[in-house]
């Protein structure tokens, strides 16, 4: 896969406007937080749409939908903020792929913190040349990715889990959470 291609996917599970109260990320468009992201460049866009159409989400989306200069916004977001902090981990496309996905969800360190948990190094979320060595010699193994791969998944829904049993407002997201955490890329 690529970038591009795991981009979709992600949207796919982001859908589009949304400002749940329950939504720990406040507003989102495509998965993008205000909260997270209070000055990325998409937001007066919306804002100036919501003025005119009311928050409705249907309309918001609707105004957007084929928009090449959001969609640009939205993925150079995904790319620089979720996508490169976990392309660092590994020359492996797929493992990095799984990464950007969860890590738009649980956050770049937290996948990076998954990612160390498998190679068996020290879970700090950070990149650095002991994860590197770490994650070479896992991927040296053969089978290597799928195994990353299963058990990538196996603790991201582990954590979605750990998370609801915190926190029983967010149940209501198991379904999506769960669909998130079984995605293997091809």
């Amino acid at each position: 896969m690529s970038f591009a291609t795991t981009l979709l996917v992600v949207l796919a599970h982001e859908g589009g406007y949304g400002n749940d109260p329950n939504d720990r990320g406040g507003e989102t468009f495509r998965g993008i937080s205000r909260r997270a992201n209070p000055g990325w460049p998409g937001w007066p866009p919306i804002d100036m749409v919501k003025r005119q159409v009311g928050a409705k989400a249907e309309a918001i989306d609707e105004h957007f939908r084929g928009d090449p200069h959001m969609e640009n916004l939205v993925a150079e977001l995904y790319r620089t903020k979720y996508y490169n902090p976990v392309a660092r981990f590994s020359s492996r496309e797929r493992p990095v792929d799984k990464m950007f996905e969860a890590g738009v969800n649980i956050g770049p360190g937290g996948a990076i913190r998954i990612a160390q948990r498998i190679v068996g190094t020290k879970a700090d979320g950070a990149v650095g040349p002991m994860t590197l060595a770490a994650a070479t010699a896992f991927f040296a193994q053969p089978g290597a990715e799928d195994i990353f791969i299963s058990t990538f998944c196996h603790l991201q829904l582990e954590g979605y889990i750990k998370d609801i049993a915190r926190n029983p407002s967010q149940i209501k997201y198991i379904n999506g959470w769960t669909r998130r955490a079984a995605w293997r890329p091809a």
